[in-house]
């Protein structure tokens, strides 16, 4: 058995490729919803996300909508974890999203805070982190450069099972 075989992370774009209709966002959603209920139902209890506004927030938001839900025939205990690549993340971010972010980490079982300041490369490490603890990714993936992508490549590299919920 693989050490972190009930581990899945969530790697997508911020706010610039997430739909923007209400109906494709809600699409959006349902596929999370269907993957992470798909995972759970598969033994995942541990969930990753890299604490940034677009993506992770949703699927966030997600998670904890499963963690309320309790099958009283299948009880599952499943655990949000929020990898912050350093403390002041959110300070230049607007306020609903900086409002999300710390409502969204105070509800999350774990708050893992990689560094106190912002340093070239933390946004990788923080990839990284999440890749080397997990067997599983849903991703948001369109193809484009950029953190996305790097994460997405080292899970390939790692042998991590990719979801793409991206459409073109």
């Amino acid at each position: 058995m693989q050490k972190y075989e009930n581990t899945l992370c969530f790697s997508g774009h911020r706010s610039i490729s997430i739909p923007k209709s209400k109906e494709n966002l809600e699409n959006l959603k349902l596929r999370i919803g269907e993957e992470v209920d798909r995972a759970i139902k598969n033994g995942v209890d541990t969930f990753y996300f890299g604490a940034c506004y677009g993506f992770d927030l949703l699927c966030a938001e997600i998670v904890l909508m499963r963690k309320r839900v309790v099958h009283i025939s299948e009880p599952k205990v499943i655990k949000l974890i929020a990898v912050v690549p350093y403390e002041e993340q959110p300070k230049n971010w607007n306020e609903v999203n900086r409002e999300l972010y710390f409502t969204t980490l105070a509800q999350c079982d774990e708050v893992i805070t990689l560094n106190a300041k912002y340093h070239q490369g933390c946004f990788h490490q923080r990839n990284r982190y999440m890749v080397d603890n997990s067997s599983k990714m849903i991703c948001y993936y369109d193809g484009s450069k950029g953190g996305t992508a790097y994460t997405v490549k080292y899970a390939e590299k790692n042998n991590v099972q990719i979801i793409n919920l991206y459409e073109s």
